[in-house]
């Protein structure tokens, strides 16, 4: 695993994510994950996320597409999401 970034797309809820990751980022015992879109995202109204994540020994990319689907899910299950997703469905006069 080298230093440069892999890139991979996936589809949560209809909404297209970049993801983009590096295993032990700079030398670290870290992974870098960014997430990119152009929706809204539970995680991140601007579409786009960062975040540093503790390695584990299975650094693989169906790894981090599971965290990232998870981590998804887990903050789509908010009050605010919830309120996001309605009010979006619904026509707006103003």
């Amino acid at each position: 695993m080298g230093s440069a970034y892999e890139t991979f797309e996936l589809v949560w809820q209809e909404r297209r994510v970049e993801v983009s990751f590096q295993f032990n980022w700079l030398g670290s015992d870290f992974w870098h994950i960014e997430l990119r879109s152009p929706d809204v995202l539970p995680l991140t109204e601007t579409g786009y996320r960062s975040c540093f994540v503790p390695s584990t020994d299975d650094a693989s990319e169906q790894t981090i597409r599971n965290l990232v689907l998870h981590w998804l899910d887990d903050a789509a299950d908010t009050e605010r999401w919830q309120s996001y997703l309605n009010e979006s469905r619904q026509l707006s006069l103003f």
